[in-house]
């Protein structure tokens, strides 16, 4: 059974739903699967082609780097991915002791890694654009066909100030991050920015830069495939017709299986409560969503809007709120200990304020009143 692809940072959702998406773990018949790693552990290099030949090459790469690695050259795992627009070879560097972790995490959650891919080629690339994206804290950028890098906010930022810099022409940017507020001011001006997360099994997995290659290349594996040769011999006696027939509903109905598991997950993910049947998701998702827009007019509607905008008004001003009356779109509020309160500049956008000393009230008792902009104050 081969299963999309995911994030290694989320084999562990795998383990925790049992019976659904897989039905094995660690100890019994392994899944086969695609897997992004964090790209931040890997480094690209790129380096002139040597002139001896090709066979030479995986051996004469490693000893090129030597001087612009921190670790020795045979802690290190290289991979020859691809020749860049400039006639170079992009190298990829990763240490052994990483993949063998990552190795061994999929192996816990029950996973035979079929690839391993540094996941800011996850992110859609066209020439003359930057494409940059969020996970956990770091940004993934990728500036070409096989390159890019992942980092740090404050770091990434740099390095994109730099690799405009380098262009004749500026490139064009895509940001896709959870808040507007983390791209710099400069480059919020010239990008196409959006909160759209990193869709891990649907994205294009490049052959190419699989670091699984030489001592670190999955075996033929077991379990999973056990049945292979079983297929092949009734392919050859039962005729190509009935065997494409067979293997092209098996296929489906695994696909099927599959994608049904995952719709499930993701509504799981974002409401809580029981889970819904596959083919009661979509009914039960756009029942939710409609009650999420109906909770957020109410809270954007008088009074609630009213009170939320007094939250910040009165932080801080060690006074009492001692009665509060509601009216159509006007807050009538009886304060005291309001001396605080009274030298503050009273101004919430959309809404008039009103502060009088009501008679016979105690000294730094107020009526503060607030309306609505579109209605005088009463």
């Amino acid at each position: 059974m081969t299963l999309p692809v995911d994030h290694i940072h989320n084999l562990d959702r795998y383990i925790t739903n049992e019976g659904e998406a897989f039905e094995s773990v660690a100890g019994s018949d392994v899944v086969r699967m695609d897997l992004w790693v964090p790209s931040e552990r890997v480094t690209v290099h790129c380096v002139d082609i040597p002139t001896a030949p090709r066979r030479k090459w995986p051996e004469l790469v490693p000893w090129m780097l030597e001087d612009r690695l921190l670790q020795r050259v045979d802690e290190m795992h290289f991979v020859i991915s691809d020749t860049t627009e400039q006639g170079q070879l992009q190298v990829l560097a990763i240490s052994r002791e990483d993949l063998q972790e990552w190795q061994r995490v999929a192996q816990n959650a029950g996973v035979l890694a079929q690839s391993m891919v540094p996941d800011y080629l996850a992110l859609p690339w066209e020439p003359e654009r930057i494409s940059i994206g969020w996970r956990d804290g770091v940004c993934l950028v990728r500036h070409g066909m096989a390159q890019g890098f992942a980092a740090s906010p404050d770091m990434a930022w740099a390095m994109v100030d730099n690799l405009i810099s380098q262009q004749d022409l500026p490139p064009r940017l895509s940001i896709s991050i959870p808040q507007t507020e983390l791209v710099p001011e400069h480059l919020r001006e010239q990008a196409d920015i959006n909160n759209a997360g990193m869709e891990w099994q649907f994205a294009d997995l490049p052959r190419h830069s699989n670091l699984l290659t030489g001592i670190f290349k999955p075996s033929g594996g077991t379990g999973g495939t056990a049945w292979l040769p079983a297929v092949g011999l009734a392919i050859l006696l039962l005729g190509l017709s009935v065997s494409y027939i067979y293997m092209a509903s098996t296929h489906m109905d695994a696909q099927i299986s599959a994608l049904e598991n995952q719709l499930v997950q993701r509504y799981s993910r974002l409401f809580e409560g029981r889970r819904p049947q596959p083919q009661t998701v979509r009914a039960e998702a756009e029942q939710r969503i409609d009650w999420l827009f109906k909770q957020r007019a109410s809270l954007t509607a008088d009074p609630v809007a009213g009170l939320v905008a007094l939250d910040q008004l009165m932080t801080a001003c060690d006074c009492q709120l001692s009665a509060l009356s509601a009216k159509d779109d006007r807050l009538v509020m009886h304060i005291k200990n309001a001396a605080k309160l009274k030298e503050r500049t009273l101004n919430i956008p959309g809404y008039q304020i009103a502060m009088t000393q009501p008679e016979e009230a105690e000294e730094n008792t107020i009526e503060l009143r607030l309306s609505a902009s579109r209605g005088p104050v009463k």
